[in-house]
């Protein structure tokens, strides 16, 4: 059998650079040599004259960069153009799951609960900055959770306990998009549900939830990536009857947007009441990243993880090769 010829894509021009890089290194780290010709690829401006001629070559991109420009169906595009297989959602779903407003918005639509929200523009906030903040103490109150619409690992999220403290917090959001969305401060426990499709069928199936216990305020970026800062239990320590709502409603919320060969939904436990926050399109792979641990719960080392996301990929792309055997089928 010949090696496929596989790109990781890293890097990137968002904040979220250096978790790209750590992700993609951990990914080219990982992919079976018997199996793949590794390609690593790290993007440092778009205008590269190489970086086409290089995608243009592969088997298969690996995409392993997080947020604009990676994340929100810029580069999937760009490969649909090329022509070239990629791993993960496409363009539209991509472009949903990182604009948290649209995606708020088809949940509801499906009757998946939600946090109580609103979201408000640059140029509304510059207009009428008293008008937000009137309506953000009526509507949501205190304390409230404030981020930007289209970022990823909590950059720019500000927890607000005080009033006074509203319109920094809008500040800093807005430092990072256009668009912010501010939410009501849930009391409960933090999950989050990893998917993955079966590469023979397509079916999206649910990992084994991750229960999220930060040490710090709320799962910040520093939490996220600091081995240490946060208590990551797996499985989750829920009933048995809300862990499997939960797991549904992560599969619902994952086909609502259209998403394809493996996502993780963030939600949160309030009693029995299941909110969904968002889904990630290409959950972090790093060492403390959530994806891994829960496959490796359901039974699926790291490198039959890699392997199960790209053979979905190439199943429907037309390329599918048997590169996977029977270590990808989740408690396999």
């Amino acid at each position: 059998m010949n090696r496929l010829r596989v790109a990781v894509l890293m890097g990137g021009t968002s904040a979220e650079r250096e978790v790209s890089l750590q992700s993609g290194r951990n990914i080219v780290a990982a992919l079976d040599p018997e199996k793949y010709t590794v390609v690593p690829v790290e993007v440092t401006q778009w205008g590269e004259s190489d970086l086409l001629e290089t995608l243009a070559g592969v088997d298969l991109v690996f995409i392993a960069l997080h947020g604009p420009y990676g994340e929100d169906g810029t580069v999937q595009g760009l490969l649909e153009l090329l022509g070239v297989p990629y791993t993960g959602s496409g363009v539209l779903a991509s472009a949903l799951a990182m604009d948290k407003i649209r995606s708020r918005q088809l949940f509801q639509w499906y009757g998946i609960p939600v946090p109580r929200s609103i979201s408000s523009h640059e140029e509304e906030w510059k207009r009428a900055p008293q008008a937000l903040l009137d309506q953000v103490a009526s509507a949501i109150g205190f304390p409230c959770v404030v981020k930007p619409a289209d970022q990823g690992s909590s950059i720019g999220v500000s927890i607000v306990h005080d009033p006074s403290d509203l319109s920094r917090a809008l500040a800093v959001a807005f430092r990072y998009s256009r668009a912010v969305l501010v939410e009501e401060r849930i009391a409960g426990t933090e999950i989050t549900c990893g998917i993955l499709d079966d590469p023979q069928t397509g079916r999206p199936e649910a990992l084994p939830l991750v229960e999220i216990v930060p040490k710090r305020e709320f799962f910040d970026y520093e939490a996220k990536y600091t081995p240490g800062a946060t208590e990551e239990i797996c499985p989750a320590r829920i009933p048995p009857h809300l862990a499997a709502r939960a797991q549904e409603t992560a599969v619902r919320a994952y086909l609502a947007l259209g998403c394809r060969d493996l996502g993780r939904v963030d939600m949160f436990l309030r009693g029995e009441e299941v909110l969904v926050l968002e889904v990630n399109t290409i959950p972090g792979m790093t060492r403390t990243s959530l994806l891994p641990q829960a496959a490796k719960a359901a039974g699926m080392d790291f490198p039959a993880l890699l392997d199960r996301v790209v053979q979905s990929a190439l199943r429907r792309s037309g390329r599918g090769r048997q590169v996977l055997g029977n270590r990808g089928r989740i408690g396999g």
